[in-house]
């Protein structure tokens, strides 16, 4: 695997030294492939630095990308934190035991391979052990390094793995309290913290089990420095500021050379060649169980046999897989593992009753697959030669449903020269590896279009760049538009927290701003502890209704500042006598800003403008035009106070003239309009002078917002 890096952290002026020990040294050169070392050195550092500047009981969240190393990154730390005298690790990770057992199989296998004497590996849950093995253990451990007289070698690190589950967290926490660990460094690693561990009850004013307990295990250990690492952070983010788990830092790790994540997928100006939109006919066949398999699935089907028979026909004994995601339901779930199962048999028994003669429709169903692959995968094996290795791929294929419907969720060994179907739903979302998985046959919906619940859903991100080719993802429509919508949510929240990072503020500071298409909600509403707000401005004019009043001095003072920013626009008088021109979202961006009173800046209205004239700014290559409009020059509107006390700065119909809203309305991006307005009590009484904007955002160029409230 590739590893993370680092997005580049400012230096503070006196940061705690790291010390890269023999154990981050055995780690970088056992367990890290060469060409990732530079860059999984600098991000471990970082995240342990961070943690050690922030302190004790502080919270540091790290933010990777969905199956790109995020857990060779804290294993990474972890190898740190020995080599920096941290005596007790506790790693909470996993919601169900398959999850479980996949995370102690690996941490167990990496850490020993990086200093084979320097753990003691815990398992709270091992019931062959007596039923305080991890107290005792942890006494032991915690003497060895209070002495001074124990040689190095001796103190070794204890590795907790627990599962987050509130029992067994309660159980933990209380060993913890017995021991006493106050006079020990312990770091803590919440693995997909975005998860279980949050706080589903704050709105009601109660803590949830998992999340109380998780605050007991906090408080039994004094000592304690706290990582949440997730790939959607949303949740996280937006509970409360002075919650326990709120983050202090963030670090952000990036994708190392060969991930292909969602921007490959849906991050292109045209539609992937790797993404299948699903057929509305599949839909309706997997309605009936008792009817043959949907179309679309048999298409996936064949395309993953492919792309195995490939590996088989090139002699390599390498893993391939594919995931069928139909629903959280486990009788759908049974339907379509049935569907693979029957296609699997029926495809056997033709080859093998075919005697000298091809199953004439089954091998043209299995060529047109593999022309398929062979448009993006030119490397494919010739069609002879894949043909050939079919029947040894049905031969060694596992077809395995990945819930409890027929008992305990199996636990998947994966073996090199097998190949596998994993049907499944919730037990294969978030955290669950598949192995060398190249076709993804997902029909579910986007539900509630909640965004940090669907981009879990992407077991199919991963480090593929070398067999990307071979990779297809079939989707609902709607949850393909979800992924794309959360290419741009991701890469909009992605830079925010690089600023911070960088040192521009801090999380504490940051007021939340998360650019999210309107259909999608960022997280599940139960953990959100802050107040929000969603701006929608898709064909709606926003302007400033109750403007500060300014005497003629300062007023002329703003048209001079508004005239400075624009001197670059070529003007010209459109049919109705308005001075109409043409300018960047950059300059239009300063005219907000300079003429917005600071005030009104802050309102949530006027920061997503302001955002979404940032963001076409930054997009590389833009060419994004603003229409400027100075509304009758020369001569200040006259406008009456409404009975609110604001202003209607819009004059309306008037013969042949459409209207102001009408002015710009019909430009293909932003328009702008300044108004100079005299305003008059009801009573005909002047009260002031104003020069005020006003903004309209076309479909084509909306964006939706979410906005912390109050800030």
């Amino acid at each position: 695997m590739t590893g993370p890096t680092m997005s580049p952290a400012s230096a503070a002026d006196e940061m705690p030294t790291v010390v890269s020990g023999d154990t981050f040294a055995g780690f970088l050169s056992e367990v890290v492939r060469p060409e990732a070392r530079p860059a999984v050195r600098a991000s471990a550092v970082e995240v342990l630095r961070g943690a050690l500047v922030a302190g004790p009981r502080s919270t540091g969240l790290v933010v990777g990308r969905v199956q790109s190393g995020k857990t060779l990154s804290y294993e990474g730390v972890i190898s740190l934190a020995r080599d920096n005298d941290f005596a007790v690790v506790i790693v909470i990770s996993g919601i169900s035991n398959p999850l479980l057992a996949q995370g102690q199989r690996r941490l167990k296998k990496d850490l020993n391979e990086a200093s084979p004497a320097g753990w003691t590996f815990l398992d709270p849950a091992d019931n062959l052990q007596p039923s305080d093995h991890v107290e005792q253990e942890l006494l032991r451990v915690k003497a060895n390094w209070m002495n001074p007289a124990t040689p190095a070698a001796y103190k070794e690190t204890a590795v907790v793995v627990v599962l987050k589950n509130y029992t067994r967290i309660a159980d933990l926490a209380g060993a913890l309290t017995r021991v006493d660990l106050s006079a020990v460094r312990v770091l803590i690693v919440d693995d997909e913290a975005d998860q279980a561990s949050l706080n589903t009850l704050v709105r009601r004013g109660r803590e949830s089990s998992t999340y109380s307990n998780l605050q007991a295990l906090r408080q039994a250990v004094p000592n304690h420095f706290y990582l949440q690492y997730t790939a959607t952070p949303q949740a996280p983010l937006l509970i409360a500021i002075d919650d326990a788990l709120s983050p202090d830092f963030v670090r952000v790790l990036e994708p190392g050379e060969g991930y292909t994540g969602g921007e490959v997928y849906f991050g292109g100006s045209e539609p992937s060649r790797h993404v299948h939109v699903i057929d509305a006919a599949d839909v309706q066949a997997a309605s009936n169980p008792n009817g043959p398999p949907p179309a679309g699935l048999r298409q996936a089907f064949l395309l993953f046999l492919v792309g195995a028979a490939h590996v088989v026909a090139g002699g390599r004994p390498e893993t391939r897989s594919m995931l069928v995601h139909p629903s959280r339901g486990t009788a759908d779930q049974g339907t379509f593992a049935t569907w693979v199962r029957d296609m699997k048999t029926t495809w056997q028994d033709r080859l093998e009753h075919a005697g000298d003669a091809d199953p004439v429709k089954l091998r043209g169903d299995f060529r047109t697959a593999w022309e398929d692959l062979k448009k993006t995968y030119p490397e494919l094996a010739d069609f002879k030669s894949c043909w050939e290795a079919f029947g040894f791929v049905l031969n060694n294929l596992d077809v395995t449903e990945v819930n409890t419907r027929l008992g305990q969720t199996p636990v998947i060994q994966w073996i090199r020269t097998k190949f596998y179907v994993l049907v499944g739903g919730q037990a294969i979302d978030r955290g669950f590896t598949v192995e060398g998985l190249t076709v993804t046959y997902m029909p579910r919906g986007a539900g509630m279009s909640v965004a940090d619940t669907i981009q879990q859903r992407a077991r199919f991100f991963g480090y593929k760049a070398a067999y990307l080719g071979l990779c297809r993802v079939f989707l609902d429509a709607d949850v393909r538009d979800a992924f794309v919508n959360y290419v741009h949510h991701e890469r909009d929240m992605l830079e925010s927290l690089r600023a911070i990072q960088d040192g521009s503020e801090t999380l504490k500071e940051w007021r939340r701003k998360f650019l999210l298409d309107p259909s999608m909600r960022p997280t599940r509403a139960s953990v959100i502890g802050m107040p929000l707000a969603r701006v929608a401005m898709a064909d709606k004019w926003i302007t400033d209704r109750q403007p500060v009043r300014v005497d003629a001095a300062a007023l002329e003072d703003n048209v001079r500042t508004a005239e400075r920013i624009l001197q670059g626009v070529n003007w010209s008088l459109d049919p109705y006598g308005h001075r109409r021109g043409y300018t960047s979202p950059h300059v239009t961006l300063e005219l907000l800003e300079a003429v917005t009173p600071r005030s009104r800046l802050g309102d949530e209205q006027a920061q997503a403008l302001s955002l979404a004239l940032a963001r076409l700014s930054d997009e590389p290559g833009s060419d994004h035009s603003i229409a400027v409009y100075w509304m009758r020059p020369g001569e200040p509107g006259r406008r009456q106070e409404t009975v609110g006390g604001g202003i209607q700065i819009f004059q309306g119909r008037s013969g042949d003239y459409p209207g102001d809203r009408s002015i710009g309305a019909d430009h293909d991006g932003i328009a702008v309009q300044l108004h100079q307005v005299a305003v008059e009590s009801r009573d005909r009484e002047p009260l002031g002078r104003y020069l005020v904007t006003a903004w309209h955002v076309p479909s084509s160029a909306a964006s939706g917002w979410i906005i912390e409230v109050g800030f």
